[in-house]
């Protein structure tokens, strides 16, 4: 006689021994308290009188009671609380990415995309990529955070049947989990068409540059107090110039993206054959857009007065 049997599905075998083994050591050590200075003490230190068989041909795990010391209004609920604890880690280390596969593939339908281009936004949200080594921290407290609404919703399954079928449970079951993944895939899509009508943009704006005829030679494109730019002339003055398609660039970038929208209109309206930049750091948002846009007409300075007070603070410009 079992208490609980879970079957488990083909393509996760290669998880599935690790799991025996740990599921293996928690039985035999099982801690029945929640109070820190409780768990120090041996005498809450409690063996369930439990016995795991696995049948790693077939992917199933049998708890089967050992009599006479099995008492199931004692050692049920601290099965379930375990198992379920251990089973939340499991999904959300080895099975999140096809819950998340399974998502997307409804939304791109509609929308026409490529669910493994959403699919990557989707694990940069949920694993903090871009806010490293910082949000390594988070990361930690999110993936717990959503193994508990696993567990806690796992665990009421638990103690009304003896039987899991996992697939099964993923695939129909942990709806408060689910909804959250669904809501990183919302953002994950916006961000991802965002992104994509940026390219396109920028697309646009370098096809405009291209076409036009180059009116001066340079233009310096200077960082002053804070994050703000000026142009500049030749003659390191400042560039005051206007052209008819001005209208049309500011418009166009009003409409379109949310930028440094003066120093682009402006430069292209000037139409320089070439954009010294001279600046502190070159990470900025509108570098990295002037870079884009312009390509090679851009260089970096580093030998003027401005430029050489900070050259070791300056990063090279790629």
């Amino acid at each position: 006689m079992s208490i609980l049997t879970i079957y488990f599905p083909s393509h996760q075998e290669q998880h599935l021994q690790p799991l025996v083994q740990l599921i293996n050591e928690q039985l035999l050590t099982y801690i029945h308290s929640n109070d820190k200075r409780k768990k120090r003490d041996r005498q809450n230190v409690i063996t369930l009188p439990i016995q795991l068989e696995v049948d790693l041909a077939n992917k199933t795990l049998t708890f089967e009671p050992q009599m006479p010391m099995f008492q199931l209004m004692l050692h049920g609920p601290m099965l379930y609380q375990l198992v379920s604890k251990l089973l939340g880690r499991f999904i959300v280390e080895h099975c999140e990415e096809n819950i998340i596969f399974s998502l997307i593939q409804k939304r791109c339908e509609k929308n026409n995309i490529k669910p493994a281009s959403v699919a990557q936004y989707c694990f940069n949200i949920l694993n903090n990529d871009p806010w490293e080594p910082l949000g390594k921290k988070f990361t930690e407290e999110d993936r717990q955070r959503r193994s508990n609404k696993i567990s806690e919703e796992l665990n009421l399954h638990l103690e009304t049947n003896s039987e899991l079928h996992l697939d099964g449970y993923i695939a129909f079951r942990m709806h408060n989990y689910k909804r959250e993944l669904k809501e990183v895939v919302e953002y994950a899509m916006d961000e991802y068409i965002l992104d994509q009508q940026y390219e396109e943009f920028m697309t646009l704006l370098k096809y405009f540059v291209q076409l036009q005829e180059t009116r001066i030679d340079i233009v310096h494109l200077v960082q002053q107090e804070g994050n703000s730019f000026i142009l500049c002339d030749d003659a390191m003055l400042p560039l005051e110039i206007k052209h008819e398609n001005d209208r049309i660039v500011a418009e166009m970038l009003e409409t379109e993206i949310n930028i440094e929208d003066i120093v682009i209109s402006s430069l292209i309206s000037a139409s320089p054959q070439k954009i010294m930049i001279h600046a502190k750091h070159h990470d900025y948002q509108v570098i990295r857009t002037v870079k884009s846009i312009f390509g090679e007409r851009t260089q970096v300075c580093t030998t003027c007065p401005l430029c050489r007070s900070s050259q070791d603070e300056i990063i090279p410009f790629q």
